[in-house]
């Protein structure tokens, strides 16, 4: 299997680390996890744009010595790092140069968090993101060439993970980060570009951030928002039957460890759980990527029908039978209409999938959070055909242990 970059780096904050982050900073949660999800793409995208109009044998030392960054992201360490932090050498700066403290300003507006606390996020995932890096390059036995070669090939994965209204794609019009050097810093050879080329990456991001930023003040209710039940009038709906696997085979059944025995179909979220939990090689991961796809709600509504709660008690069932296991539940919905109200209802619907869970019996302790990403990663624009919209309506699971 392939390094994917800026998913080994998501997996260095797991959700202890990122609550503890959130306790010494004295914010929230929720802000510190909007902190993360802007600031990692975005150190990322600064680390690859970086290489590409520096010396590669220059930028391929500094990658070798950052495999020797011990990233102490664990709760015994962290605090400590965290007092010592200020000592030796400033990744941060390296990467942002003066532009820094700017891109601090306005990762705090787009997360709701404090500039104090957006300067020290940024130097922790900043060394983060190098140590990860030069670990990968040094297990890899990868040359400067390589090195190079491999952020190209990672651009894409970076430019989709920025959430709405900061990854690059429709704002300045570019498909991924391809090119970039050549449209923003005219370079043609990188060991001549030197930093004044290097100066406009930052000013780039920040106008970006300071986008969504702007849209996020622009467009946030003025009050609560009502029940889930009293917005179905005002949304344009997400599909409340979700995207179905064809039933192909009823006979297929599943043996959980316990000698429960559930009905199924091949390739179904309950088969794709029981492999994963089977195979030793399985990793748990910070990805929701397993999609419930028997999962049917009311229409408007969070109610779940009979349909759908059949699935969701084949899940209860399955973490019931592995009772180490550990999940996330996310909530995800296409753009268009009322995105807040959409939103809404869609966390609450993740929020009732989870309570029919603990309803079925498991261990109330193996649902460790339930969040609603709204559109921020909607693969289709709101103008797509509904056909490709609907599959940007989903709840999915992320296995966090097992």
């Amino acid at each position: 299997m392939s390094f994917n970059l800026i998913e080994s780096v998501k997996e260095v904050f797991p959700s202890d680390v990122t609550n503890k982050l959130a306790g010494l900073l004295g914010e929230s949660q929720a802000n510190l996890q909007k902190g993360l999800q802007g600031g990692i793409p975005s150190v990322l995208t600064g680390i690859i744009l970086k290489s590409e109009i520096t010396d590669v044998h220059d930028y391929f030392r500094m990658v070798t010595e950052a495999a020797k960054i011990e990233i102490p992201f664990n709760l015994n360490s962290l605090t400590w790092w965290w007092d010592k932090k200020s000592v030796g050498t400033d990744h941060k700066k390296i990467i942002f140069e003066e532009r820094a403290s700017e891109l601090s300003d306005v990762l705090a507006v787009y997360a709701g968090i404090s500039k104090h606390s957006a300067s020290a996020l940024l130097s922790v995932v900043t060394p983060a993101a190098l140590g990860v890096l030069g670990k990968h390059l040094v297990e890899s036995k990868m040359n400067a060439q390589g090195l190079r070669s491999f952020l190209n090939d990672q651009k894409r994965a970076v430019l989709n993970e920025m959430p709405t209204g900061i990854f690059l794609e429709g704002i300045l019009g570019f498909g991924n980060l391809a090119g970039i050097s050549e449209k923003l810093y005219k370079i043609e050879n990188p060991k001549t570009a030197g930093k004044a080329a290097y100066k406009w990456i930052i000013p780039v991001i920040i106008l970006v951030i300071a986008i969504v930023a702007t849209w996020y003040f622009i467009n946030r209710p003025a009050t609560p928002g009502k029940l889930v039940q009293d917005l179905a009038p005002a949304i344009t709906q997400p599909k409340d039957t979700l995207t179905k696997t064809p039933v192909l085979d009823p006979r297929y059944s599943i043996k959980l460890p316990d000698g429960t025995v559930l009905f199924t179909v091949q390739g179904s979220l309950e088969d794709q759980l029981f492999s994963f939990f089977n195979d030793p090689s399985a990793k748990a991961s910070r990805r929701y990527a397993y999609n419930f796809d028997q999962l049917d709600f009311n229409p408007g509504s969070k109610a779940i029908n009979s349909e759908g709660m059949i699935q969701v008690q084949h899940v209860a069932s399955i973490l019931k039978a592995f009772p180490k296991a550990r999940i996330a539940i996310g909530a995800f919905n296409s753009r268009g209409g009322d995105s807040i109200q959409n939103k809404i209802l869609c966390e609450n619907r993740a929020f009732a999938v989870a309570a029919a869970m603990k309803a079925s019996g498991i261990n109330a302790n193996q649902i460790t959070g339930v969040v609603s990403f709204g559109s921020d990663f909607a693969r289709y624009p709101r103008n797509a055909a509904d056909s490709l919209r609907e599959k940007d309506n989903r709840i999915a699971i992320s296995v966090r242990a097992k």
